[in-house]
Order: structure tokens, then sequence, then C-alpha cells
């Protein structure tokens, strides 16, 4: 029997249903016209059993138009009901990247199809997939392998290029009872965050607090946006002592504090925010070689 796609293309003009040559015994698939179902085609064979793989680069998903792709069985029949895959939805955890801040919206996923005859497997390709870095977004596209059983099998990014601000940062806060008022340095630290670019594939940070000793405020990994980190640091208490071991809390935030939640290739930074002189001054030149040796870049911030 004959094949015939409606959608996209019965909203150009003077066109309405398509067919191939044979009109007398056309098979009607017919799809979402918002959704350009039809935009591509590809033939699908798996054991015998024919498929067509269907594009529809406009279709909505939740509240984004992310667009996706429809399987639809060759049959006898004269119409067919075909099934959504579902490769955009962010709940469904396939067509992403888990380690970038990803923008989906109007990425046209099904605008480019194609095949494998080998394995029966295929490409889904969103052109216009973008993610943020920064204040900018890059739109490098994205495709989805998809194996022969129409399950999800990989993403490729091959255009995909790191962040340059891809950083670890940990903040070694002074929380001394020298520190006076506290709710300033509090305000200050914030100040700090709010112009941080924090998210997957961008920064990450943590905060240590020392005066006699040093504790983990949270680590790297435990918040992942601007506001989720802001509102920890809203929340920490001034912890007191009555030294200033500013070398400790240096080689604290070295040795422990990058190891938890850093990131293999991530920029490794340090800021350190206090009021005045350490009680421990001897060990700052063995403690800043050894972060020289990591590699970790070092800023001081004086408060008063």
């Amino acid at each position: 029997s004959s094949l015939g796609l409606t959608g996209s293309f019965s909203s150009l003009p003077g066109l309405g249903d398509t067919f191939n040559i044979d009109t007398r015994r056309p098979k009607i698939i017919a799809g979402s016209k918002e959704a350009y179902f039809g935009y591509t085609v590809q033939q699908h064979d798996i054991g015998g059993k024919k498929w067509l793989v269907v594009g529809a680069p406009y279709e909505t998903n939740g509240q984004q138009k992310t667009g996706d792709v429809y399987k639809c069985p060759v049959t006898s029949d004269s119409h067919s009901n075909c099934t959504k895959l579902n490769l955009a939805p962010l709940s469904q955890g396939r067509v992403t990247l888990s380690n970038v801040s990803e923008r989906k919206d109007n990425m046209r996923l099904g605008l480019s199809l194609a095949t494998n005859p080998r394995d029966s497997s295929f490409l889904a390709c969103s052109p216009l997939w973008s993610h943020e870095c920064g204040s900018s977004y890059y739109t490098t596209g994205m495709c989805s392998r998809v194996n022969s059983n129409f399950r999800f099998s990989k993403t490729v990014a091959p255009a995909l290029q790191r962040c340059q601000t891809y950083m670890d940062i940990i903040i070694v806060l002074d929380g001394s009872n020298s520190i006076y008022p506290w709710v300033e340095v509090q305000h200050f630290l914030i100040n700090i965050l709010k112009k941080f670019y924090i998210g997957p594939g961008q920064i990450q940070v943590g905060v240590v607090q020392y005066g006699e000793d040093v504790v983990h405020e949270f680590h790297l990994n435990d918040y992942r946006s601007v506001k989720d980190v802001v509102a920890a640091a809203s929340h920490i208490e001034q912890r007191g002592g009555t030294e200033t071991r500013t070398a400790y809390g240096i080689e604290f935030a070295r040795s422990e504090a990058f190891q938890k939640g850093g990131r293999k290739g991530a920029k490794r930074v340090m800021i350190v925010i206090t009021d005045g002189e350490s009680h421990d001054s001897p060990d700052l030149e063995k403690v800043i070689e050894d972060s020289e040796k990591d590699n970790v870049t070092r800023y001081a911030v004086a408060v008063s």
C-alpha cells in the first residue's frame, strides 16, 4: 500500500494531505501541524517489522517547545497510531546532559534524523540545543542515539566545550571572636555569592569556617544554584574562638574541602575572608607552598 504523511507540509500554501504515486490505496499517518509532524521521516526495520521514524521539531513537552520523535508502525490498516518516544522531557532523563546548565526550549529535536542500517539504531538531533556559560548561551547542538528497540542509548554532543566558569571555589571564612558584627560579614559573603555563575558545568561553592577549629559549613556539591547557596549562607552562624588560625583554615580547605565534591579538571579557587593577623602565621608559608603545588588560586579579603 502507499504511504502519506500529514502534518507540517499541509500547512504550506496549496498543499493538503501528501501521498506517493498510488493515491487509490493511501496509508495516511496524521500528526500535529503545530508540531511540524513529518518534517523528517526515516524508514526503520526491526526483525522484519517495518516502522517509520517521524520528527516533530516543534512538539511541546510541558512548558517547553523542545521537539520530539514518533514511531509509526507500517501495517495494512489504512490509518496508523503513532507513539511519541518522549525523548525530550526533563522528567524522563533522556536527551539531556547532567554536567551542564542546558537550555532545551526551541532546541528542535527531530529536525534531523539519521538511521544506521548496521544495528537498526538511529540518531535524532537537536541543532538548536544550547548551554549556559556565565552570562552567555552557546548553541552547539546535540544528538541522541536510540537503539533498535526505540530505547534511548546515549547523548552525543561533539561541539560542546567546557565553560571558562568551570570552577570549584572554597570560601575560608574567619568566624573567630574578633569578627563583629557577624551580620555584616554574612551580608558581605552573600554579596560575593550572588556574583557567581553557580550551576552544573559552571561554578561550585563550598564554605568552611575557622577560628581555633575548622568546620565544613557546606560542601562543593551540596547546592547547584545561586538561590540555594545564598539561602545556605544566610543560615551560617558564627562559631567563635579566641584564636584566628588562618594557616589551619587554608590547609583544611586545600586538603579536605576540595575533596568533598570537587570535580576533575575544574579550576580551584580559594577565597580567605579574615579580619586580622593569624595566630599561626609561622605556618602560613608552608600551607601557601602546598596550595601552589595543588594549583589553587588564592585571594585574601580583609574585613574590619
